[in-house]
């Protein structure tokens, strides 16, 4: 038979498996079976092409045995594309001529269908094609015009592979992102025409503080001679996904010769320091790799490693949750660490879980044993060589350790019932599906950063009309039609949800929109609600509740607050009202901390009364209290006012612990470390500072908590995604 009559053949084998898999369609409907038949075609159809031309040619020279080389090549591709592709380029996805490829890391909720994939799938037609020229050529049939033509527009491909999008190298990272900060340990990368000089040293400070904290956690002193770090920071998913294949999850590719992170902008301050984790811990990992073979290792060590923050730590939401799951125990959870350590135990469990659990016991095994040791154990997981304890053993010893400790924290419950009780990827129905409601979103997410409103709002209207209960794009329009001065439209829009479709920033935006329509009882009713919402680890936007219940009878303030301007500009224009009570102080105070002008706003937090109203519960002046010693601090930090930064740091540290908050202490006394830190002379007399330019100082307070994200502003979007760290 011809070549041609074979591949027709070997096609329609291909049928087969394909009605099989539209016959399940019967019983176990597929949510994305449009992109699935996409696929089969991309994948194993064009395979067929290929792994055909390329047998005609092998029984056309003298080969002994074609089918064993058909086989070894094959074989050698499937191994080889990967090692090329991740190996030596900072990206998350590889195309292969055999397997088609993999479009980026398994966690992220939306694949990234990059335009490289087809046009590789095309170098594989191509390759076919000149797999078929010299096998008619050899033949004695064809010329060596075409093979040669063919072979010049296949390196023209490869030549152009990275413009194609086939391959990501640094360079064009570099160059398409634009904007680059260097700090004494990193070479920053991100998009200069979203990253101000401001956010800039924002995030310098954050990277450099944040390492410091991860090394001498782990007992190592700075070292001048380490490589660089890169650390890449994408302004939003689509820009992440089209440059490296991953879209929100981050990645540390801890194989690669250059340490370096990826991160999106609005991921740097929940994800950094898991990510620095990892960076360090390459010395440590097996040779070539870089990391562990256990999963349950690699992750536990990074969330062991994370520098302080107000969430609860993991061994509270290990102990919460097995104290509110009658399925499992704190024995069971010990009898699974084994378990977990393993990359299919790990990977199926859920996410929330499987991270607390080892990071609750990696971190057991670093305070018990200390860093040196850990740091032995990391790549093998050899426990009993190292520890002279079997990995049960301790597991056992981890168990009782958490049975022994006097108090949870309150915020451990409500962050066990959000995370812990979400399925893992492989207990979804449609891991990677997208619903029209949520594509329509993202449009309008797009258009909002052209600043084209007509569209952002038929998109907007359209995800509404395929799911009418939608808060993600109820709350956009919502803050949108408030920037328009529409707050009627507001109110109506809400007023046809029910109450438990309320999320908090559509209490809030609903609270905004009354306090315009002068009803001051009714705004401050729904912030109490948003309020009581809100996790207890929110401070942030606790603060800015009980900031914003105090001026529920001043509409002037809420419509500078929920005008299109920017935090600077809000800044300005509530100080040219003139009204320098402390409610309007503090609200400047804090949009200049949004604008990252931390000099503008110390000088106000300093001797700022009580904002909050007097007839609120206490606890709410306790938030308060302790919010605003972390914006002082914070502001101390960043404006270089080391004294002031103590002061702060050391007054929040008092209060929190009078107040059994642990993990908002801890907080305080990192800060209070840097500051003293950062006014100690060094040899020459001069105080030290980590960073040396403008730019990048000091420290940026961080939170690990996705909701301390809201600012209750007036951004039409806020990010409704879970962090993913890998």
């Amino acid at each position: 038979m011809s070549v041609w009559q074979v591949m027709g053949r070997q096609a329609a084998a291909l049928l087969v498996p394909l009605a099989v898999l539209l016959l399940a369609q019967a019983w176990a409907p597929n949510c994305t079976l449009g992109q699935g038949l996409l696929f089969y075609v991309l994948f194993p159809g064009i395979t067929v092409v290929f792994a055909v031309a390329v047998a005609y040619l092998l029984r056309g020279l003298p080969v002994s045995r074609p089918g064993w080389v058909l086989s070894g090549l094959g074989g050698l591709l499937v191994v080889a594309g990967p090692l090329y592709d991740l190996g030596l380029h900072p990206q998350f996805y590889t195309y292969n001529h055999v397997f088609g490829g993999v479009l980026g890391p398994i966690y992220d909720e939306q694949l990234a269908v990059r335009p490289g994939l087809f046009a590789f799938r095309g170098l594989t037609l191509l390759w076919a094609l000149l797999a078929v020229l010299l096998g008619h050529r050899v033949r004695g049939r064809g010329s060596w015009g075409a093979v040669l033509a063919c072979a010049l527009v296949l390196g023209t491909g490869y030549a152009f592979s990275a413009a194609l999008g086939i391959n990501t190298t640094a360079a064009s990272l570099q160059e398409r992102l634009g904007g680059h900060t260097r700090t004494p340990h990193f070479d920053l990368y991100y998009d200069s025409t979203q990253v101000d000089a401001a956010a800039a040293a924002d995030l310098a400070a954050a990277h450099e503080a944040e390492y410091d904290w991860v090394r001498r956690r782990l007992g190592l002193e700075a070292d001048a001679e380490r490589p660089r770090i890169r650390s890449y920071i994408y302004p939003n998913p689509d820009t992440k996904g089209r440059l490296t294949g991953a879209r929100t999850t981050s990645v540390t590719p801890v194989w690669l010769d250059t340490p370096q992170v990826h991160l999106l902008r609005d991921r740097v301050s929940q994800s950094l320091g898991h990510e620095l984790a990892h960076v360090v811990s390459r010395p440590y990992g097996l040779p070539g790799l870089k990391a562990s073979w256990a999963p349950g290792l690699i992750e536990g060590w990074a969330v062991a490693l994370e520098p302080p923050s107000p969430g609860p730590p993991p061994d509270d939401l290990v102990r919460t949750a097995a104290q509110s799951d009658t399925t499992t125990t704190l024995a069971a959870e010990a009898g699974a660490v084994a378990q977990r350590l393993s990359p299919w135990g790990f990977w199926t469990s859920r996410g929330p879980v499987s991270y607390a659990t080892m990071g609750s016991f990696v971190r057991y095994l670093l305070d018990q044993y200390g860093a040196a040791r850990l740091r032995r154990v990391y790549a093998w997981g050899n426990f009993e060589t190292v520890y002279g304890r079997s990995l049960g053993t301790l597991a056992t010893e981890w168990a009782a350790h958490l049975r022994r400790a006097p108090a949870v924290s309150r915020a451990a419950h409500d962050v066990v019932t959000r995370q812990f009780t979400r399925p893992s990827l492989f207990e979804t129905d449609c891991p990677h599906y997208v619903p029209p409601a949520r594509r329509h979103y993202q449009t309008a997410q797009r258009a909002a950063r052209r600043r084209d409103t007509t569209e952002m709002v038929q998109h907007l209207a359209r995800a509404l009309d395929a799911q009418p209960r939608y808060a993600a794009a109820h709350a956009a329009l919502a803050r949108h039609r408030l920037a328009q001065g529409r707050p009627d439209a507001v109110w109506r829009q809400i007023d046809t949800l029910s109450v438990a479709a309320r999320t908090v920033p559509l209490q809030v935006a609903g609270a905004d929109a009354a306090v315009l329509r002068r009803a001051p009882d009714t705004a401050r009713a729904l912030y109490a609600q948003a309020r009581a919402q809100a996790p207890d680890y929110a401070h942030d936007l606790r603060a800015r509740l009980a900031l914003r219940d105090a001026i529920a009878d001043r509409p002037s303030v809420v419509r500078v607050l929920t005008s299109a301007g920017s935090a600077a500009a809000q800044a300005r224009r509530l100080a040219d009202t003139g009204a320098q009570d402390a409610e309007v102080r503090a609200w400047r105070a804090v949009r200049w901390m949004d604008a990252r002008r931390y000099r503008r706003a110390l000088p106000l937090w300093e001797g700022l009364g009580v904002p909050v109203r007097a007839g609120r519960p206490r606890a709410w002046h306790r938030t308060w209290e302790l919010q605003r010693a972390a914006w002082g601090a914070k502001a101390a930090l960043r404006a270089d006012s080391t004294a002031a930064a103590r002061r702060w740091a050391a007054g929040g540290a008092r209060r929190a612990r009078a107040l059994g908050d642990e993990e908002r202490a801890s907080v305080f006394a990192w800060w209070e470390r840097r500051a003293v830190d950062s006014g100690t002379p060094n040899r020459a007399g001069r105080p030290r500072r980590p960073v040396p330019n403008h730019a990048s100082r000091l420290l940026v307070g961080s939170s690990k908590s996705p909701t301390e994200t809201s600012r209750c502003n007036s951004a039409p979007f806020a990010n409704h995604n879970e962090p993913r760290n890998r």
